[in-house]
């Protein structure tokens, strides 16, 4: 399907047409590779899975089947594996992502502000009878008018709090800008200093865009991601392992490797990591076998051939995986024949890695296979992988509690993975509350009111929906602030107090509709430091401010007195 070109079913046959002429009502066909034209209500569904980062920030693909709660195409998501028809429910700007493109976007104008104001007159006034002493006194009409002047320019000046709280900004905003920080909008580093509730996205936020080999868990040991195995297991089963990583996915080409899975980019990043060269392993080996992963069956198989030998490998759900093994293989090499103690072994392996909300990944290998499909494989390793935390977000969430701050994250993603990561950086403290956006559709607001004064993670949120909790939390009298990077954050970044993106690694729509841009997220510390920077230094001034004035009218009226 093209940027432009949509298969519709009309009339029990499959017609292209233009993305403008869909309606509500057509049938819309979709397969492996497609981005999706408008919101579908699925009718049918084959081995589906769709790739939903763009609206709900998921870093997995997400199976779709008929029926399902969630059983809705979204349009800019884009079709993973599969094929599906679907009637269209929304279009343009009536989706979940027109809402986020049809947002304002017009930059904020900047805020003006009068260098006179009425409440200057008293002391100006108050300056008048010391004026007309001196002119009585001296007979210096010219000389005591002009020093009247001066000294009004400068009560005026000195009284001006908008004037230096602007020279205080510009002066954060060069420090800020030599840091590489954009700010957008003037006004946004005023309001920080206000901000009393911090939003955060998840994913791309308060954790990479990638998934990490964290864990490998073998027959007779445990291994951590960044651990090479070099020196504590055998040198043919290490390599084994990397060469499953590098060679067991669905990249066929090495220039597509940007195509790859979450899971896939994962294992091939970790065999990169322990010096595998993927581009040259894959020109080395022929693939003879390859069966691609399919939602349904949750497990891929591929073969290879390298001088005469073959070696085939399997990767998927670990239960499936199992089930196609009759034997597992220890670090030493020696094989053994599955028995219930190595069942019950990677039970528990699977338990751990369900309780720290992780994915688990199993990958067997075969080196002979004179039928095919191949089966009888050899259980290798179980891999543990994570979505790691940004190295700085529980020292961020801290920061901001200590200013007072609350934080609180408002995702697409999955509930269980919300909570684990809310929990990890600090957002919660061993807290299982969790708010989702089917949830909420049932809920009133007096009750979402209640609900969120003591829960701080909202999952499975649609843009429109962050958007409506922020802009609800703001009619309960907090000013809020939102950091988001992907097109599903637009519409929350736009109604927030102050909205945060990146310069880089952020999507286009968060960008435009941002009014701060920063690299990392150790950059939040600076900006809140900023604004309460220049808070403090306005509070310095006007005591400072008092002090000059009242001792200038005291000076002015001893001279106008020693005159006398």
């Amino acid at each position: 399907m093209s940027a432009n070109a949509v298969t519709i079913v009309q009339e029990g046959k499959l017609v292209n047409t233009e993305v403008s002429q869909l309606r509500l009502g057509d049938v819309v066909v979709a397969q492996a590779g497609d981005v999706v034209p408008a919101d579908l209500q699925l009718v049918e569904a084959r081995g589906l899975e769709v790739d939903e980062f763009e609206i709900t920030g998921e870093i997995m693909p997400v199976l779709k089947k008929v029926g399902a709660a969630d059983a809705v195409l979204y349009m800019g998501s884009r079709v993973v594996r599969g094929a599906a028809k679907g009637t269209v429910v929304a279009v343009g700007e009536h989706t979940e992502y027109g809402k986020v493109l049809r947002e304002d976007w017009e930059d904020e104008k900047p805020a003006k502000f009068p260098l006179f104001k009425t409440r200057y007159l008293g002391l100006i006034l108050a300056l008048l009878p010391a004026v007309l002493i001196a002119i009585v006194r001296t007979h210096q009409v010219v000389g005591a008018v002009g020093l009247y002047g001066l000294a009004a320019l400068a009560l005026i000046v000195l009284q001006n709090d908008a004037l230096f709280r602007s020279y205080l900004t510009n002066a954060e905003l060069k420090t800020l800008q030599r840091r590489g920080i954009r700010i957008r909008s003037i006004s946004a580093l005023a309001k920080l200093r206000d901000v009393d509730l911090m939003c955060f996205d998840k994913t791309g936020v308060l954790t990479t865009r990638r998934m990490a080999v964290k864990t490998l868990y073998f027959a007779d040991r445990v291994a951590q991601g960044d651990d090479p195995l070099a020196d504590k297991a055998n040198a043919d089963i290490a390599a084994l392992v990397k060469l499953g990583c590098a060679l067991g996915n669905d990249v066929l080409f090495y220039e597509k490797l940007d195509l790859a899975t979450p899971v896939d980019k994962a294992l091939l990043a970790y065999a990169t990591h322990n010096g595998v060269d993927v581009q040259a392993t894959l020109a080395r080996y022929q693939r003879i076998y390859d069966e691609p992963f399919d939602s349904e069956k949750r497990f891929m198989a591929s073969g290879f051939a390298r001088d005469g030998q073959a070696l085939y490998f399997l990767k998927g759900d670990p239960d499936v995986v199992l089930r196609k093994c009759r034997s597992y293989v220890t670090t030493d090499g020696a094989q053994h024949p599955l028995d219930w103690e190595f069942r019950r072994l990677q039970d528990g392996y699977l338990d751990a890695v369900s309780q720290q909300r992780d994915t688990a990944i199993a990958l067997a290998y075969r080196t002979e296979s004179p039928d095919l499909p191949p089966t009888g494989y050899t259980f290798l390793c179980l891999f543990q992988l994570e979505n790691p935390l940004q190295p700085d977000a529980r020292d961020i969430v801290s920061a901001l509690a200590a200013r007072g701050i609350r934080s609180m994250m408002l995702t697409g993603d999955r509930a269980a993975t919300a909570i684990k990561i809310s929990a990890a950086c600090g957002i919660t403290a061993g807290s299982q509350a969790c708010l989702t956006g089917r949830v909420l559709e049932r809920m009133g607001a007096v009750e979402i009111a209640r609900q969120s004064d003591y829960c701080a993670v909202f999952a499975q949120l649609m843009p429109s929906q962050k958007g409506f909790l922020i802009r609800f939390l703001q009619r309960d009298g907090h000013r809020v602030a939102m950091i988001g990077d992907g097109p599903n954050d637009g519409i929350a970044l736009r109604a927030a107090d102050v909205g945060i993106s990146y310069v880089n690694d952020s999507s286009p729509i968060a960008r435009r509709l941002a009014k701060i841009l920063i690299h990392e997220l150790a950059d939040l510390s600076l900006l809140i430091e900023s604004a309460f920077r220049i808070e403090r230094r306005s509070r310095d001034w006007k005591v400072f401010r008092i002090v000059i004035i009242v001792a200038s009218l005291l000076g002015l009226y001893l001279y106008v007195y020693a005159l006398s």
